[in-house]
């Protein structure tokens, strides 16, 4: 592939993966469950993100490699480990397109109510529509990257105005303290600090963030990626920041009496299935509407293109670590993997039906983030002692206590997303390490599973799976909230232990960095 992107291209690839519909929902969603104190649950997942990219930004920035999600565990941890983060994160980027394709045609159905149902299940129009947003994404990943990024570049720009104009309207008529936290109606944190961690993943939070890996996922595509991909990751999560607590302080600032008259958890809009509309209306704002209707069209169609890169260059990763065909490997003439892109655009429109709705999406595709997170910190810490004199232009300090804090993050993010959804998200492990032996077996590979280094990845599954069961997200509440965040440490830190220690041999991993820097250099 070409190493085509800038430094200011790949920061602006990963804010308009970041501004996708998470701006459009998340707001709303989050002071559902958190009430006034939503505010206070995105600084915590902000934080929260940026110690987690901190992690990426060292290791992308030492191994900038295409699809590094996908073959940056196949490094340190060999196939199975690989494989199964691998599974995960595509599959996350395959359902992250279609998301925001079904969040374009939600917004879109104010003015054309035929594609879209009450429930926020697409009609047979709506299929129609999908469709073709879907084959358009497709179309503009496969003409080549250039265009994809001039293409994005500008819509990003488009992105970050539009909700800026909105929000600095509504805040420069409602702003206030008060009118924030609305004391006369609760207090700040009503459903307690539960609620506002749980917020977090639950509210939107972590999807609105995750799009901060699309500078990792890109790396190889980068001119200079020891400089440009750690701005890319820290920059995209410090922007977004401050634009997503500007737009939650402007829906809490337009929140009315009546709209609070049932309490947090059952918030009155005229028109759940786009809440900003419905604030925006309410404040009669009416000629905000063609301006948020555009920005709503616009910021998730953008951040699908990304996304359906993303995809795209997972599915290329994993066919260059051997566990999928090398069908997958065909580049187009532009430099892009042709055959992955479409086969994504297949099965993408196979989600929306299983899935009807953006809050159903986003609901299962938090946990699936999170888990996918969790990888990063392990490979960090054995990277440090495989690859010791490797150059790292971002190296991170006490790197033994981050990638412990790292690793806790992610584990709670997945396991605040509640028992209901974890264990779904089991079933879709299985499915993926199925896959995995059955093309193993059908092609006679020769290529060794490194079961041995995969000795960690099960108790950690099973684990989770267990500790979230009796917990009190969705658990059998067996135990109290402060007991479960301390064991949650605990089993943490033996994971961490266990895999770090069952690693690849150094000797492995320099050879598969020998070949990546072989790979680049053909490249250039």
């Amino acid at each position: 592939m070409k190493r085509s992107i800038s430094t200011f291209g790949l920061i602006l690839t990963s804010i308009s993966a970041i501004i996708g519909s998470g701006w459009l929902f998340s707001a709303y969603y989050t002071s559902t469950i958190a009430g006034p104190a939503a505010s206070l649950s995105w600084i915590i997942g902000g934080i929260f993100v940026l110690c987690v990219a901190f992690v990426f930004a060292e290791i992308c920035g030492m191994l900038p490699v295409t699809g590094s999600s996908a073959r940056i565990p196949q490094y340190t941890h060999g196939t199975v480990v690989s494989f199964m983060f691998s599974w995960m994160i595509w599959l996350s980027y395959l359902s992250l397109m279609a998301t925001e394709v079904q969040a374009v045609l939600q917004y879109a159905s104010f003015y054309l109510p035929g594609l879209v149902q009450s429930s926020g299940g697409l009609t047979h129009h709506g299929y129609a529509a999908a469709a073709v947003l879907m084959l358009l994404v497709t179309f503009i990943n496969t003409y080549s990257i250039h265009w994809l990024i001039r293409c994005n570049s500008v819509l990003t720009l488009i992105k970050l105005a539009i909700p800026i104009v909105i929000i600095s309207v509504i805040l420069a008529h409602f702003f206030s303290p008060m009118q924030i936290l609305h004391p006369n109606h609760s207090a700040f944190m009503p459903t307690g600090i539960e609620g506002v961690l749980g917020a977090i993943s639950t509210g939107g939070i972590i999807f609105a963030f995750n799009g901060f890996k699309q500078a990792a996922e890109m790396a190889g595509d980068a001119k200079n990626p020891g400089r440009s991909v750690p701005m890319a990751i820290i920059g995209s999560v410090l922007i977004c920041l401050v634009l997503f607590l500007l737009i939650q302080f402007a829906f809490l600032s337009s929140l009315s009496g009546v709209d609070l008259s049932q309490g947090w958890t059952h918030i009155h809009l005229s028109d759940d299935n786009s809440p900003l509309a419905s604030i925006i209306q309410q404040d009669h704002f009416d000629w905000l509407l063609p301006l948020l209707y555009f920005g709503a069209i616009i910021a998730p169609l953008a951040a699908g293109l990304m996304y359906c890169s993303s995809a795209a260059r997972s599915l290329y990763g994993m066919s260059k670590n051997g566990y999928l065909p090398k069908f997958f490997q065909k580049i187009s003439p532009q430099g892009n993997p042709r055959n992955a892109i479409f086969v994504n655009f297949v099965l993408g429109l196979c989600l929306f039906a299983p899935l009807p709705g953006w809050n159903n999406m986003v609901a299962f595709l938090t946990s699936l983030l999170a888990i996918t997170y969790a990888v990063g910190p392990i490979c960090l810490l054995s990277l440090r002692s495989q690859a010791p004199t490797q150059s790292r232009p971002f190296k991170l300090p006490m790197v033994r206590l981050w990638a412990f804090v790292s690793f806790y993050i992610c584990t709670l993010l997945a396991y605040w997303s509640g028992w209901a959804i974890l264990s779904k998200m089991g079933i879709a492990i299985v499915v993926g390490f199925i896959l995995l032996l059955i093309f193993r077996c059908a092609t006679h590979r020769s290529i060794s599973l490194n079961f041995r280094e995969s000795l960690w990845v099960w108790p950690y599954f099973i684990g989770l799976m267990l500790l979230s069961y009796v917990g009190d997200y969705g658990g059998i509440h067996l135990f109290a909230f402060s007991t479960n965040m301390i064991l949650l440490a605990i089993f943490c830190l033996i994971i961490l232990v266990i895999a770090t220690h069952f690693k690849l041999p150094a000797a492995t991993t320099q050879k598969y960095i020998e070949d990546l820097h072989l790979e680049r250099d053909e490249t250039v």
